[in-house]
């Protein structure tokens, strides 16, 4: 059900006016639209070296996380989310506005902090949490999912958080609680308040991202969002290559999220949202992998499928990207030549030069469909299995990497639902427009 709130531009004045505002209460529901990150910032796609870029990192960074090798969450750099979702948020009382990069591989709420020690530059106010009367410290806590290293300061009487990347950038800071309001998705002057939300309050922070102002965490650690909204939240994307689709949507909660579709099973690892591909096939012929390389190594933690949004690309193992390639390369039967684009060599990043919109979306290029376990499958148009860098030259979306992960070019135009208790994840392919009346 649809509670309506006022605008945080105007909280202080309903205050004065003393008109009540209703606060959401346990397991509430709230659907957020999403902002495209080219939208806010620039329609420029970015240069192929910034996808590539973000690819490596980013994949470094699951990897390590699998493992357990390193304590990070998503690095703030801007090639690590070339194309992105962004929620508009406010925080503390007065709000202020943040934009904070939804992120399903990582659990943290965290914005830049004042007092500053370091903080990388950003277009919107700074939080400043000694103006804000919500504001309060959060005991230091762990868990099996725990991400952020946490130590309690006996001098300050504090939860000191810290967070090492795998670029050599960082975030340290203070672990608190806070009044968040979300922008709903029903008028322009709609929005929700949600009380003692853990978030981390970034004072030391190093890096030069370009977009955003925080992560927007959505894994199942313990200090994720997710669980103040019960057990279940969906998400729709549109085109990556449209920042102006308006229907981008976030729901969380129960009574709300979008599970439709086919289901698959969801299996949870160090926070991450595991799936278990069975096969990919192009325009239904199944290609020749073996299974087995989607399967995820219980002792060691590798292997599996990771179901990502803090990536716009997808990767595969080795032993499952050569035959897709090679079947993609068969059907262009050599109409395209190598495009000569600076890439370094740590992943190779297929480009060719054609015309996009002629040669691939009007001549029609065949699906390429991930069939999952127990019979859910998620279907790459061209759009989703193909980039444009420039009007004669286009990428393949699919890389080469050490893991399996979906990234959001492989899930737009899909509502992803998530069931936490019933430990399943359903794809349908759908214009998120019919979701909401709106």
């Amino acid at each position: 059900m649809a509670i309506f709130f006022t605008s945080p531009l105007f909280f202080l004045i309903i205050l004065c006016f003393s008109i009540s505002v209703v606060h959401l209460s346990a397991s509430p529901t709230l659907v957020l639209n999403l902002v495209h990150s080219y939208h806010i910032y620039s329609r420029k796609p970015p240069h192929v070296s910034h996808i590539k870029e973000a690819s490596v990192e980013r994949l470094e960074y699951l990897k390590a996380k699998t493992t357990g090798d390193i304590i990070a969450h998503l690095s703030p750099n801007v090639p690590i989310i070339p194309q992105a979702f962004l929620v508009n948020i406010s925080i503390g009382s007065p709000p202020i506005t943040q934009l904070l990069h939804m992120d399903t591989a990582s659990d943290l709420l965290w914005i830049q902090c004042l007092p500053c020690i370091n903080c990388y530059a950003q277009s919107l106010p700074i939080f400043d949490p000694s103006r804000s009367y919500t504001h309060r410290n959060e005991t230091c806590r762990t868990s099996q999912y725990s991400m952020p290293s946490l130590k309690f300061n006996a001098n300050t009487r504090s939860c000191e958080y810290s967070m090492r990347y795998v670029d050599d950038t960082g975030s340290k800071g203070i672990l608190a609680k806070e009044m968040l309001l979300f922008n709903t998705i029903y008028d322009e002057s709609s929005s929700a308040a949600l009380h003692d939300v853990v978030f981390g309050c970034g004072h030391d922070n190093y890096g030069e991202p370009l977009v955003g102002t925080g992560i927007l965490g959505l894994g199942y650690g313990e200090i994720s969002l997710v669980h103040r909204f019960g057990k279940k939240f969906s998400y729709c994307f549109g085109s990556l290559d449209d920042p102006s689709y308006p229907h981008n949507v976030l729901v969380l909660g129960d009574d709300g999220a979008n599970i439709l579709g086919d289901t698959t099973p969801l299996e949870i690892h160090n926070g991450f949202y595991y799936v278990t591909i069975e096969a990919i096939s192009v325009d239904g012929i199944i290609l020749p992998i073996d299974p087995r390389v989607f399967n995820r190594n219980h002792q060691t933690g590798l292997g599996g499928t990771i179901i990502d949004t803090g990536n716009s690309l997808t990767s595969l193992v080795e032993e499952a990207y050569k035959p897709l390639k090679n079947r993609i390369e068969d059907i262009f039967e050599g109409r395209f030549t190598a495009a000569d684009v600076s890439q370094d060599d740590m992943i190779k990043m297929e480009c060719y030069n054609g015309n996009f919109e002629r040669d691939l979306v009007e001549s029609g290029f065949p699906i390429v469909t991930f069939h999952f376990s127990e019979g859910a499958e998620l279907s790459l148009d061209v759009k989703s299995l193909f980039m444009k860098l420039s009007p004669n030259v286009f990428c393949l979306a699919v890389t080469p990497g050490n893991l399996n992960s979906i990234g959001a070019t492989a899930q737009q135009s899909y509502n992803i639902g998530y069931d936490l208790e019933a430990m399943e994840v359903s794809f349908e392919r759908i214009d998120c427009g019919v979701l909401f009346d709106y």
